[in-house]
């Protein structure tokens, strides 16, 4: 449009203005591009270094794995070669203490006084003791070693509980609770010195935890293998403790320790669940704190 056309002022003050504006915006937009760019360099440059720092992270704990691999095996080698040790001497490191029992009947024969018979059953005692917990940590020693290999045979229950109660009656009148077995005439496939050994520590751990009331050994069947239940009146397990009580060295809460209930090494369940899987035969329980625990041992059913 011709300028001389163009009288009127206002108008052109809005056309610069708008002119003005434009420009204005176009050098905000400039300078606001230039700002994303520097910012976009600024986090690549960022991110590039955080994952240079991420890898040389993962470098190292690959390392550190591989360090940690490498202990745990040397550590599990040198643990099964003490094993093998311990279970192949195990009659060497049980023979001093033969001769000590030698020694002790040897004067007890001698002994005049009733003093001296009583010191005497005193240290016959503590032998026995030493006896048990040694061939309890030689078993488990066995059991890891993987020395200890199963006979499976008939066993008869009747013959095994008799054992068992002529084992664990003197200690059960001792403390004044009953040990009943109900008669059984029944016949499992199982090694009956494994199996005697699973008795023998879960009643051991049932007369110990109750104060009044007993013990009560019963079988029942269960399609092809017999149920063997040992039910004590005793403490109970806490529900917290269930899988606890399998493990090595647990000798229950500190209720049960202030209580004078506690005793042992804490090794008999876990020889128990170790000798029970080597056998195949499965332990289960069941227990109401105050009101006692039901061990059930599940047996294959053998010849009659």
């Amino acid at each position: 449009m011709p300028l001389r056309d163009i009288d009127d002022v206002d108008r052109l003050k809005k056309i610069n203005a708008a002119l003005v504006s434009r420009v204005e915006r176009s050098m905000d937009q400039q300078g606001n591009a230039f700002s994303l760019f520097q910012t976009a360099i600024s986090l690549e440059n960022r991110v590039r270094n955080r994952t240079e720092e991420l890898h040389a992270t993962l470098r190292r704990l690959e390392q550190s794995n591989i360090e940690l691999s490498a202990a745990k095996e040397n550590a599990e080698l040198a643990n099964l070669s003490k094993t093998r040790f311990l279970a192949a001497a195990s009659h060497d490191v049980l023979q001093p203490l033969n001769a000590a029992h030698l020694s002790v009947s040897a004067l007890a024969e001698v002994q005049t006084s009733e003093e001296g018979r009583k010191l005497v059953r005193q240290v016959e005692r503590s032998l026995e003791t030493m006896e048990d917990l040694l061939r309890t940590l030689l078993d488990i020693s066995k059991l890891d070693a993987g020395v200890v290999q199963p006979e499976i045979g008939d066993v008869s229950l009747e013959t095994l509980f008799s054992s068992l109660r002529s084992d664990f009656h003197p200690e059960a009148e001792k403390k004044g609770l009953s040990l009943k077995f109900r008669p059984v005439n029944l016949v499992v496939r199982s090694d009956r010195t494994l199996l005697r050994r699973i008795l023998q520590n879960i009643l051991s751990n049932a007369l110990r935890y109750t104060r009044s009331g007993g013990v009560l050994v019963g079988t029942r069947h269960r399609g092809d293998t017999i149920r063997i239940d040992v039910a004590d009146t005793g403490c109970g397990i806490a529900e917290d403790q269930r899988e606890a009580v399998f493990e090595e060295f647990h000798r229950g809460t500190s209720t049960l320790a202030d209580g004078g209930l506690a005793g042992g090494l804490g090794l008999g369940l876990a020889i128990v669940r170790r000798m029970a899987a080597a056998l195949g035969h499965p332990v289960t329980f069941s227990s109401r704190v105050g009101r006692g625990t039901i061990f059930h041992i599940d047996v294959p059913i053998g010849m009659a």
